[in-house]
């Protein structure tokens, strides 16, 4: 829900909230396995906006996200960035 009202939330905004949520996930394997998998779906599936945003992120503060990105997200951001490698 927090993406699909990414433009009228405004960035920040957004970025908060994605922030907060995977803090929260990461907390147990579990979560931080899903919080991956959503990442991905986000990415993927239709959403490429969120994924500049995301790239954009994490290329701003890779410290603030180095511990909620998952390898499979990485990757895939990785590949819809043309190969570039993402800081995370």
């Amino acid at each position: 829900a927090v993406v699909l009202g990414a433009a009228e939330s405004g960035e920040d905004r957004t970025r908060a909230l994605v922030h907060r949520t995977a803090l929260l996930l990461v907390r147990t394997p579990e979560g931080a396995s899903r919080c991956d998998r959503c990442l991905v779906e986000l990415a993927r599936g239709g959403r490429p906006d969120f994924a500049a945003l995301l790239v954009g992120w994490l290329t701003e503060a890779p410290q603030d996200w180095a511990a909620l990105i998952g390898p499979s997200a990485l990757r895939v951001l990785e590949n819809l960035a043309g190969g570039v490698s993402v800081p995370a």
